[in-house]
């Protein structure tokens, strides 16, 4: 029987590659009068060629699976077919399931669809086959299911009910629970070149040891650089059992040229002048390598019936909730009752938040919901307070706590709220926005809203006094007698390290201002600072005589509350999450309101500061002198090309802060979420840039994207994509932090408000994302944005179309590295 599908097999090769190109002339048809078609079709083959040239190909283009499938799809089912006759013939009368991790177009689908209906062909009834095809790309998946399987099965019409094909998005080593009972593994394209290839080969080896396959297929591009690892896990898995066969030259059936497919090719490439087209494309070559391994046993036994792989739908990735996400080493560790100071630090989307909220359950349990519990759970975002709420529900016993959240001005339910256990008089756990604790611990009154213009307005009239009294005409002082400056200096300074104004003058002109810098220039003792003091001096006395409202004079007064022994407030455990936002004296709150600094717990990332600035910094006194310091590695929820293409920015960060032992370098993680590449887009006004974000959107739904989030504020910009019929809202990074969007559109267009913070402001912006960043240019981007943008790695980033690709350079700007030192600091 093998002779003769072998024989059927090689006789198919013509239909094979007319089956292919027909997908192809669909495709184009389709598609070929869309905007962005020619430019984006060139640039998917000048880069499918990374694979020969060592280095990555990313699948994130719209036309990616299409160019793919010219060049390398009819390759790949020639690598394993061979083998899969073999196995089909050995385990006819059985059920067989294969996974095909980095599924790709399809490959090996098509070459167990052609066995399958060979054998049908030739009078043999074969096995039921369910292939379950995983892929980071659903441009590759969807290709496959809408042109080049439809184009299969005109071909093949055999394939019924028992050969089951399923299509997931999802990353191969995001473990999801699937229950099988004979599995075959594929796993295409290993170690890609710039992946941690020993983490990509522990956690490949992790998956083969949940699964316990029979057959693994290790399938990867011709790089010297890979080859050592594929070996080195080959050599594992002989100490495992398996027996290992490289596929060779002499084990493909089908040779020759790819003649419908190149007639494609080259008919394209003179229409469109794409050169890389001309190249003919065979059914051989040297670019993939190829491994089998097949784990021998005495005796094969099959379950039948009781394990089955669910359902799964192209356009609806698996959700993941609380309860069943899995924390690694680090994070258990981290999320222990160590009863030391805890400071938890790591990069975007590390599982900060996830840890902390392991933690209070760890604390809760520990201690069996004791009703005399009292823990305060703490951060600067209103919406992150409510979703470590939500999780916190989904994480604890249901039937030994109440929730309540309190109402906000409106009478509605605002995001803090209160758990309280089984027979307990008062809260236990208490989730309050960092803000409010004024108010809702301290009584302190809050009069209105926080106007922030009214504050910009009021040290305007100040400024221009103090010029009037000293007699200064001329700008030499503009850079710190100026509204923004001022602002700043009085809450990290004036109250950040607690100077105060009624500590007089001479406190201020000699002490250091920590995280300040020397721009400007303030030294000890000038007359500058003597000028500041005047006007920070008449600040403060205006907010308070003129109960102005203002988020730093509320917590002084509440800060003034505490040290005064008047707030008796006594909690067992205080977590505090983004604490890169807390100044010196925020942490004299935290002390002041916890029994024990052992049991103080805080967790953020400096390079997020966008409060601070690099003024953030851990606090270094003798009550955390215990301190236990827990470094996460990974950013799980940031897709991990996004990842790669802010490496340098995130490196600038920590060099900025001086290797600060509270900042780390963000750590792309292959096995974080699906998503593509941040895409630049270019339009000389926001006109032309909404139009474009429509294309995007249209191309990039596929990640079943349903709505657009707009960082920072840009209501013009909104208006005008919302008519385009495109869901869209937009907000301040200030409101968003700790937070994921799907889909976030960075408009530059937009002046930062304080400039100092642009690596910070700009790095939290883009790690906002858990699938599509897309970043907007115009003729108004803000020039403080270039350093930022001349950072991103060009590799790791999609022109848009020839227009941003012609013009992004000149929105780039080389940065040089600096640490940021103040200039005061003492010897």
């Amino acid at each position: 029987m093998k002779n003769k599908l072998t024989e059927w097999l090689k006789a198919e090769q013509q239909n094979i590659d007319k089956a292919i190109a027909n997908a192809a002339k669909q495709y184009y048809h389709d598609h070929k009068t869309e905007p962005n078609f020619q430019y984006d079709l060139k640039l998917c083959h000048i880069e499918s060629y990374n694979l020969v040239r060592g280095k990555d190909l990313c699948y994130d283009r719209p036309n990616t699976a299409f160019a793919y499938s010219l060049w390398y799809h009819p390759r790949r089912i020639n690598t394993f077919l061979s083998f899969f006759c073999d196995k089909i013939l050995e385990l006819q009368r059985q059920n067989i399931e294969v996974f095909d991790l980095g599924a790709g177009a399809g490959a090996i689908q098509w070459g167990l669809g052609l066995i399958y209906a060979g054998l049908i062909r030739l009078g043999q009834k074969p096995p039921r086959i369910t292939i379950i095809n995983i892929d980071t790309s659903p441009f590759m998946l969807i290709y496959n299911k809408e042109y080049l399987w439809k184009e299969f099965l005109k071909l093949y019409p055999e394939i019924d009910n028992n050969f089951i094909v399923e299509y997931e998005v999802n990353s191969w080593n995001n473990e999801r629970d699937l229950e099988t009972s004979n599995p075959i593994l594929a796993a295409s394209y290993l170690f890609d070149a710039s992946d941690n290839k020993t983490e990509i080969a522990n956690d490949f080896k992790a998956l083969i040891n949940k699964y316990k396959p029979n057959t693994v297929l290790l399938l990867t591009s011709n790089q010297s650089e890979k080859i050592p690892f594929v070996n080195s896990v080959i050599n594992e898995f002989r100490q495992l059992g398996f027996n290992s066969q490289i596929v060779s030259d002499a084990n493909l059936l089908f040779r020759g040229n790819l003649n419908q497919i190149n007639e494609v090719r080259t008919a394209l490439g003179n229409k469109f002048g794409i050169s890389e087209l001309q190249r003919q494309s065979f059914w051989t070559d040297n670019s993939h390598y190829g491994v089998i391994l097949n784990k021998q046993l005495a005796e094969l036994t099959f379950s039948y019936g009781t394990k089955t792989i669910s359902s799964l739908d192209i356009y609806n990735p698996p959700i993941t909730v609380r309860r069943d996400v899995k924390l690694n080493d680090k994070q258990k560790r981290a999320a222990r009752n160590s009863e030391t100071p805890s400071i938890i630090v790591g990069p975007a989307g590390c599982g900060k938040s996830i840890v902390i909220t392991e933690k209070i359950k760890n604390i809760v349990e520990q201690l069996e919901y004791s009703p005399n519990l009292k823990i305060l759970v703490t951060t600067f975002n209103k919406g992150l307070i409510g979703k470590l709420a939500e999780w916190l529900k989904d994480l604890l016993d249901n039937t030994k706590f109440q929730i309540r959240y309190d109402t906000n001005f409106y009478g509605y339910s605002d995001k803090s709220s209160h758990f309280t256990f089984t027979n307990s008089t008062h809260t236990n756990i208490r989730l309050l926005h960092f803000d409010m604790l004024p108010k809702m611990l301290g009584g302190v009154r809050y009069n209105g809203l926080v106007n922030h213009e009214q504050h910009f307005t009021m040290l305007r009239e100040i400024i221009q006094k103090v010029k009037q009294e000293e007699k200064i005409f001329n700008d030499r002082y503009d850079n710190i007698l100026n509204p923004d400056f001022l602002f700043e200096e009085y809450h990290r300074v004036i109250y950040g390290l607690q100077v105060g104004i009624s500590k007089g003058e001479d406190t201020y002109l000699t002490i250091t201002r920590k995280g300040r810098g020397n721009n400007p220039s303030l030294q000890k003792n000038s007359d500058r600072r003597k000028l500041a003091f005047k006007c920070l001096t008449a600040y403060a006395q205006r907010m308070h005589n003129e109960n102005i409202q203002s988020f730093t004079l509320r917590r002084q007064y509440f800060y003034s509350k505490l040290k005064s022994g008047n707030l008796p407030l006594n909690y067992d455990y205080i977590l505090v999450d983004e604490f890169q936002d807390c100044t010196e004296a925020d942490f004299e709150i935290f002390y002041s309101m916890i029994k024990n600094p052992n049991n103080l717990t805080i967790a953020g990332d400096l390079a997020q500061s966008i409060h601070l600035g690099t003024a953030a910094k851990i606090p270094r006194d003798d009550r955390m002198s215990r301190r236990q310091f827990y470094r996460l590695e990974g950013s799980y929820r940031l897709p991990v090309r996004i990842s790669e293409s802010i490496k340098k920015l995130s490196e600038a960060i920590v060099e900025r802060f001086g290797n600060d032992e509270g900042v780390t370098d963000i750590t792309p993680y292959k096995g974080s979420p699906p998503g593509s590449r941040p895409i630049v887009v270019y339009g000389r006004t926001f006109l032309e840039v909404a139009e474009k974000v429509k294309q995007v959107f249209n191309h990039y739904k596929i990640y079943d994207l349903v709505k657009i989030t707009i960082l920072e504020k840009d209501t013009e910009l909104l208006k005008e994509i919302s008519k385009k019929g495109i869901t869209c809202e937009t907000d301040t990074i200030l409101s968003l932090k700790g937070l994921e969007k799907e889909c976030v559109l960075w408009s530059t267009r937009i002046p930062l408000e304080f400039e100092k913070e642009v690596f910070e402001f700009s790095y939290t912006i883009v790690t906002r994302t858990s699938c599509i960043l897309i970043i907007a240019l115009t003729d108004d981007t803000q020039n403080i944005y270039k350093k930022i943008l001349g950072l991103l790695d060009n590799e790791r980033l999609i022109m848009w179309d020839k227009e941003t690709a012609d013009k992004f350079y000149t929105f780039c700007e080389e940065y040089k590295p600096e640490t940021i030192i103040d200039e005061d600091t003492d010897d």
